[in-house]
């Protein structure tokens, strides 16, 4: 990912890298409905630090306020997304997040994507949900999978609980016990699957 600061008085922008394996993705307690998309405009949305997070300019050298934005500089093959279910270790958050099954489109949310919506190598698919259920500190974990490189197109959706693993209609996916989910890219998928040997 990508987080780029900008000093106020000097007018310059600067970039910084930082490898990251997944998105944890924090949501504002107060607003409803939840969605996984506007918890992504949140988290991509320009931040102004505070006064004790002053940031100095590397060409001139002074300390001031900043402002911070991060956002995706190459998009993964598959994107897991963590979203924060629990609030300092002891308590958990079990607010229901809207997340898509198809199509969630990462443009918005990449650094050279220019807006560019719909692209494929931007658009990705759910393949995966982990759940779970209890508080802080203890609980049960179940997952919903899906295989998108079926021959003929996606599989079911399947749950798995333990040693237990049943076919599921897609509307069960969503619950407020989602946890971490999967996305897989489409292009990604589609090279995959015309490289398959069968």
């Amino acid at each position: 990912r990508r987080s780029r600061r900008a000093l106020a008085r000097a007018a310059r922008e600067v970039d910084t890298y930082d490898p990251f394996s997944g998105l944890h993705l924090p949501y504002a307690p107060r607003v409803a409905p939840l969605s996984l998309r506007g918890c992504l405009r949140r988290f991509t949305s320009p931040e102004t630090l505070l006064e004790e997070e002053a940031w100095r300019c590397g060409g001139c050298q002074t300390m001031g306020r900043a402002t911070k934005r991060i956002a995706v500089w190459r998009a993964p093959p598959i994107l897991v997304v963590a979203l924060k279910r629990f609030a300092r270790s002891t308590r958990k958050v079990d607010r229901y997040v809207d997340f898509p099954l198809e199509g969630l489109d990462l443009a918005p949310h990449v650094a050279h994507a220019g807006g560019d919506s719909g692209r494929e190598d931007l658009v990705y698919d759910l393949c995966g949900v982990v759940n779970h259920f209890g508080a802080a500190g203890y609980g049960h974990y179940t997952a919903f999978a899906r295989d998108l490189f079926s021959m003929g197109g996606p599989g079911p959706w399947l749950r798995c609980d333990d040693s237990s693993v049943v076919e599921v209609p897609a509307e069960d996916v969503r619950s407020s016990a989602a946890y971490v989910l999967f996305y897989a890219r489409r292009d990604a998928v589609a090279a995959e699957s015309a490289s398959a040997p069968y």
